[in-house]
């Protein structure tokens, strides 16, 4: 009896561990950054919530995260802005990673700082875990915007920016958004590895140059691999930094773009999003999902209204795009082909003009 309940016993410890273990967290992505500041942002997004530990020696600070680094991410970090850190080190330690920031001078207790963030769901941000480190002072040339924390109220559609839908796409002014950048890279490709970031970009900039043939006048919240804010921002003044770059160029039409992720790997499809604060929202998300179903046989997912930050807060007609998912093999191949990336920039150029082409005559 006593030798049943000792295997009884051993069989439920090694049920526990093991379930322990699997809901350990686990680091799937590292992102850098390096603010006007020159501050160096380390940016872990983890499966669930790490703690984390830190101690600093003269030169060095290490911090110790409760969670499983992936094999697959790059393990060196040299910045090339933050003339005061030599590099980052990533050292696995079994269910823990290292992080160690090699200093080029003598480090203090004031000097850094390790916070989480809580994962939000509805602009898709996962959990992180953040390490800053004070390189220097600012360079003098440097003088950053203050902007607001708070968010902006709704606006009538007739006041904000004063767009316009009528006379056709000539002179109008558009604003892209390419969707993350910097220290946010988004969702990743599953064969590849290639981050969201990297996709929207070059996607945005052949969308800008089909829309600036056709007579519109384009604005690009980013143009390279950087935090529109800054890498030191919360996620609403990243936000609300993407979005004033349209309010400030009175801008007549504000598009964000995107790639979207599933657990399913099946899953896959175009789906265009809007937000209804002007009566042309669901137009302009029509007409660009309508072009985009035109560039092969993908899902049709839909014009579907949400409340995504960028979709409420601008004051302009617009929409969100998900331009298919990464997390699908086949559409992942297709995001990474640079000759599909100019028919998914066409086709949203040409779903842009076909809105207007509708308003032509008011």
């Amino acid at each position: 009896m006593l030798k049943k309940i000792f295997l009884i016993s051993c069989c439920l410890m090694a049920f526990l561990g093991a379930s322990l273990a699997q809901a350990a967290p686990r680091i799937t992505k590292v992102a850098y950054g390096v603010s006007p500041d020159r501050q160096l942002r380390v940016v872990m997004e983890t499966t669930s919530p790490a703690r984390m530990s830190s101690e600093f020696l003269e030169r060095e600070l290490r911090v110790t995260v409760n969670a499983k680094l992936n094999p697959r991410i790059n393990k060196l970090y040299v910045p090339k802005n933050a003339p005061y850190v030599n590099k980052v080190i990533l050292e696995p330690q079994g269910s823990e990673t290292i992080v160690r920031v090699l200093m080029k001078k003598k480090l203090s207790s004031s000097e850094y700082k390790t916070f989480n963030l809580k994962r939000d769901t509805v602009n898709k941000r996962p959990t992180r875990s953040v390490i800053d480190v004070v390189g220097g002072p600012a360079k003098k040339t440097f003088t950053p915007k203050k902007r607001s924390t708070e968010r902006k109220p709704w606006r009538p559609s007739t006041a904000g920016s004063g767009y316009s839908v009528v006379g056709g796409i000539s002179g109008k002014r558009i604003t892209l958004d390419p969707g993350h950048g910097g220290t946010d890279p988004g969702t990743h490709g599953l064969v590849t590895g290639v981050y969201e970031k990297n996709i929207t970009l070059p996607i945005s900039m052949k969308v800008k140059k089909y829309l600036e043939e056709k007579g519109a006048i384009v604005y690009m919240t980013r143009t390279t691999d950087v935090d529109v804010y800054g890498p030191d921002a919360t996620d609403v003044q990243e936000l609300q930094a993407r979005v004033d770059v349209a309010e400030d160029n009175k801008s007549d039409m504000f598009l964000s773009l995107h790639i979207n992720a599933s657990v399913n790997t099946s899953v896959g499809g175009y789906s265009t999003y809007y937000h209804p604060k002007t009566k042309y929202d669901i137009q302009v998300a029509q007409c660009i999902q309508d072009e985009l179903l035109k560039t092969g046989n993908l899902e049709d997912l839909g014009v579907r209204y949400a409340n995504f930050y960028v979709n409420k807060h601008s004051t302009m007609p617009g929409a969100l795009v998900e331009m298919l998912f990464l997390t699908n093999r086949r559409e992942e191949k297709l995001l990474t082909n640079n000759w599909f990336q100019n028919k998914i920039a066409r086709a949203i150029a040409d779903g842009v003009e076909d809105f207007y082409n509708q308003h032509r005559g008011g």
